[in-house]
């Protein structure tokens, strides 16, 4: 056993095993990332080729290739052991010769249904011209391992009986069903999708009728293999892609998915037999940021697609969706208009809150008081800046209870204010308040440093850290040097996650890290409009004008000329003329 764990480390590439699953990136001898196992937003993640092993300094998660499978795919240190082995190309040595075990021999017969699906594709004229009407040419077919079930009573069963299969067990794998007379088969007249899990393994099936039957498909239900709330169709050909591109694409069906791959579109997987759950999310999660959501345009297929938005925003991923032509889907999209057009469509989808609007106005009159409630409550949700503003651009102008587009912006944004307030629970300000204690600083010197997050503050926030006498609290002070050291020869350009990563100070980086997740997704509409940043900086030049003052009227009580100046200042403050010279 310790050769054959040996042998299959010094053959298995730590970095290249992880790097499927996070994005790394080279830092000195050792490769650095975001942490998977905990909401990491600084590189803590360590991966050491020269070592075989990987560490996290903040959560402490640490292992070598062994652990790190156990970990990612929720497997016993055996399985593992076995998953690593045929990556590895490594034979592992049986040191039970009994009888084969229970998983092994549900996979046996699993795998022999397939064949034998595969097997009567080949024989039924009938299902190779509903496969050629659908543009599935051979090469589809053979990549895709797709076959057909005969519509024969108990063909299936009695094959499996005779490979020496007992039905009772295969039954539980949802290939056949029993009763009173004997076993029949589960599918039959059917297109036959095989269903793996992202390892590759054959774990369930899926039928398409291939006439006009009723239901369309079934899916194979849930069985000691498989938990249809736990695997995405296509996620064994999707994950590369996914983990490369940290983006996937979420369709609805077998035929979809196909599409989308023979487009060039790789990266898209569907939920079957359920709509999107939370291992679903999560699975997603591993291999990517951002889901594009492709479902079908009719009621059902939108309906659909905003609970699926829902959910994979609450798991943490970013969501856009595609617009799908009325009455398409990427499989009639690709034989009638080509892989171009299925690429476009997925190259150019909408904000969540963009295609909620569109849907929103399909249903309800832009006229009416009902459409701006719902877009407002739409509008709050949404926690990017950048969107708000631009889909405020194009409602103000059809806003129709004002004219003037500056009181309509108003309008809109006040409502957004309202409805973000009711999510809150009127719970937000505390929770910046929090954010504020934790970081030390007053109030109008976080609006400076928080300035440094939003882009089109940014250079004069920098600026204004320069000026470090404008900070009055220690750690304002001290951050202020830091930004000023920080962004001396260049101002950084872009959202904070592309250069928050490497600001060398800890302190500073780790007050802008707390400023961004506990302010920022708390803000108001606009989270720090230039008037606020304009009046803290008019605010802190003030008080340091009175700072000096004070520190002149200390001096002035022993310097007269001191004196002189010191009213002349005041007068200036105050708007009055310099005091007219004395004959």
């Amino acid at each position: 056993m310790a050769d054959e764990r040996d042998l299959i480390r010094s053959r298995i590439d730590i970095v290249e095993l992880i790097g499927q699953r996070v994005n790394l990136r080279k830092s000195g001898k050792s490769w650095k990332g975001l942490c998977p196992f905990h909401d990491d937003t600084n590189p803590s993640f360590d991966v050491s080729p020269e070592s075989g092993y990987y560490r996290c300094w903040s959560c402490g998660a640490k292992g070598d290739v062994f652990n790190w499978v156990m970990q990612t795919e929720n497997v016993d240190f055996a399985e593992a052991l076995r998953i690593l082995a045929v990556q590895a190309g490594v034979e592992l040595q049986r040191r039970d010769r009994r009888e084969p075990s229970v998983v092994e021999a549900q996979e046996a017969a699993m795998a022999e249904a397939q064949a034998f699906f595969r097997e009567q594709l080949t024989k039924s004229s009938a299902a190779q011209e509903y496969c050629a009407g659908r543009g599935l040419a051979t090469d589809v077919l053979d990549h895709w391992e797709i076959g057909y079930a005969p519509d024969v009573m108990g063909a299936l069963a009695t094959h499996l009986q005779k490979q020496g299969h007992r039905l009772a067990e295969c039954e539980k794998l949802f290939l056949v069903k029993g009763d009173a007379g004997g076993y029949d088969d589960r599918f039959k007249g059917r297109l036959m999708f095989p269903i793996r899990d992202e390892r590759g393994r054959l774990v369930a099936f899926g039928g398409r009728v291939i006439g006009d039957a009723i239901p369309k498909y079934i899916n194979s239900g849930d069985t000691p293999l498989y938990s249809k709330s736990r695997v995405l169709y296509g996620m064994n050909f999707a994950k590369e892609s996914m983990a490369k591109e940290r983006r996937a694409v979420l369709v609805e069906g077998f035929l979809d998915v196909i599409a989308c791959h023979r487009a060039g579109v790789t990266n898209a997987v569907a939920s079957l037999g359920t709509s999107l759950a939370e291992d679903h999310v999560r699975l997603l999660k591993r291999w990517c940021d951002e889901v594009v959501v492709l479902y079908d345009s009719d009621a059902a297929g939108q309906k659909a697609a905003e609970r699926a938005c829902d959910l994979l925003r609450e798991g943490g991923l970013r969501v856009r969706v595609a617009l799908v032509p009325q009455g398409k889907d990427p499989d009639t999209l690709l034989r009638q208009q080509g892989a171009e057009a299925v690429r476009k469509m997925v190259e150019a989808p909408l904000s969540e809150s963009a295609y909620l609007l569109a849907q929103l106005e399909s249903r309800v009159s832009i006229d009416k008081e009902e459409f701006w409630d719902e877009a407002a409550k739409i509008l709050a949700r949404n926690k990017k800046h950048h969107e708000i503003v631009g889909l405020v651009d194009l409602l103000a102008p059809r806003y129709p209870f004002t004219k003037d587009q500056s009181v309509a912006r108003r309008e809109i944004e006040r409502s957004v204010r309202a409805e973000r307030s009711k999510l809150r629970g009127g719970g937000s300000s505390s929770k910046v308040q929090h954010a504020l204690r934790r970081t030390g600083l007053k109030g109008a010197e976080a609006a400076i440093i928080k300035a440094i997050l939003i882009p089109e503050l940014r250079t004069e926030a920098v600026a204004a850290c320069k000026e470090s006498d404008l900070f009055v609290s220690a750690i304002g002070r001290q951050l202020a040097q830091a930004v000023a050291e920080e962004f001396a020869q260049k101002v950084p350009t872009g959202a904070p996650s592309t250069w928050l990563p490497n600001v060398h100070s800890e302190e500073l980086r780790e007050t802008l890290m707390d400023l961004e997740r506990e302010v920022l997704p708390h803000r108001d509409l606009l989270p720090l409009e230039r008037q606020t940043f304009d009046e803290a900086v008019a605010r802190l030049e003030g008080e340091l004008e009175e700072r000096k003052l004070d520190g002149m009227r200390a001096e002035a009580l022993v310097d007269l000329d001191a004196n002189r100046a010191l009213l002349e200042r005041l007068r200036a403050a105050k708007g009055v003329g310099p005091e007219p010279p004395t004959s």
